[in-house]
């Protein structure tokens, strides 16, 4: 199994207020799994474009990988194969079947046991995988297939309420003029990303955009013109981001950004890639310029803290224009 950077999906297990989805009931699952089966590792991992993640792994000493951990989407993993399939699958022994000749689970890692069913979003679509792996040979009886495909079952349900939150929620969390979170809706999702950062070692950082002297843009072309500013000045933060990133209008002219980092100088050229979105605007749109404050992010710090730094940071920056 290769490590890559860790990263985070639009979708995902959300402690949120209502507790439709609790991260915490999906690891003592995913944890009951692993002890049912007397095994030494279980795991829920999730399927996204960029690959196989490990939203959560068994709390176990014998478990080589936490949470966190990604394969990439080429590799000959089991999990692949059932996404592909969309089957359960169960492989008793796989050092004997030259299907699993290249799979690093079984020849760098030493798994010799497989047994997973796929987990679906209500769409249809596949969430990814939910597992239990061994070193040893098994032999699994109908008993113990049920057993998983019942647990499977109820992770599905919750997955099922959490689309249908987000159906309920989403003029409540949605910014009507731009189309991007309002700012109750990026709080909530930023803060999760944070609960998930600490838990996996994630690096983020937060950036925080004001329009010059807006109220002028408003004076001088009007309200509309000034609205069509701050739609733009929303699609180019966009733009600039992952679509796994947080983004929201917190009022007014200023915009949030939360990112997950991998190397020290995203921040950097987030900024560079936003500036250069506005400067290459249409031409019926005014002229306009930002100020970015940009932090990174301490996991120790509450949330709101983290705000009002980065919004120092811009202050700082608007001043040093004038």
């Amino acid at each position: 199994m290769t490590h890559s950077s860790v990263f985070e999906t639009d979708k995902f297990l959300l402690d949120n207020p209502n507790d439709l989805i609790s991260i915490d009931k999906w690891q003592k699952t995913v944890n009951l799994l692993a002890k049912l089966f007397d095994a030494p590792a279980g795991f829920l991992v999730q399927h996204t474009p960029d690959g196989f993640q490990v939203t959560i792994a068994s709390e176990q000493d014998s478990n080589p990988y936490p949470a966190g951990v990604v394969i990439e989407p080429d590799v000959n993993i089991f999990c692949r194969k059932i996404v592909e399939t969309g089957e359960e699958l169960y492989v008793a022994n796989a050092p004997i079947d030259p299907c699993w000749d290249s799979n690093p689970e079984v020849h760098n890692d030493g798994f010799t046991s497989y047994l997973g069913v796929p987990v679906f979003w209500p769409n249809g679509t596949a969430f990814g995988t939910f597992c239990v792996m061994d070193y040893k040979q098994t032999d699994y009886q109908e008993d113990y297939l049920e057993l998983i495909r019942h647990l499977k079952d109820i992770l599905e349900a919750d997955l099922a309420m959490l689309g249908l939150y987000e159906q309920m929620q989403k003029l409540a969390i949605t910014d009507p003029l731009c189309g991007i979170n309002n700012r109750r809706g990026f709080t909530v999702l930023a803060e999760q990303r944070v609960k998930l950062a600490k838990r996996t070692g994630g690096l983020l950082g937060l950036l925080y955009i004001d329009v010059d002297d807006f109220k002028s843009v408003n004076d001088l072309y009007g309200h509309n013109i000034g609205d069509t500013v701050l739609i733009h000045l929303a699609n180019t933060i966009e733009e600039c981001v992952r679509h796994s990133d947080v983004i929201g209008r917190m009022g007014g002219d200023e915009f949030v950004a939360l990112v997950v980092m991998e190397q020290e100088d995203d921040l950097n050229k987030i900024e560079q890639r936003i500036t250069q979105g506005i400067a290459s605007r249409d031409a019926a749109l005014p002229e306009y310029a930002v100020s970015i404050g940009h932090v990174k992010v301490k996991l120790q710090q509450d949330f709101l803290s983290i705000l009002d730094r980065a919004d120092k940071e811009m202050l700082i920056r608007k001043r040093e224009k004038s």
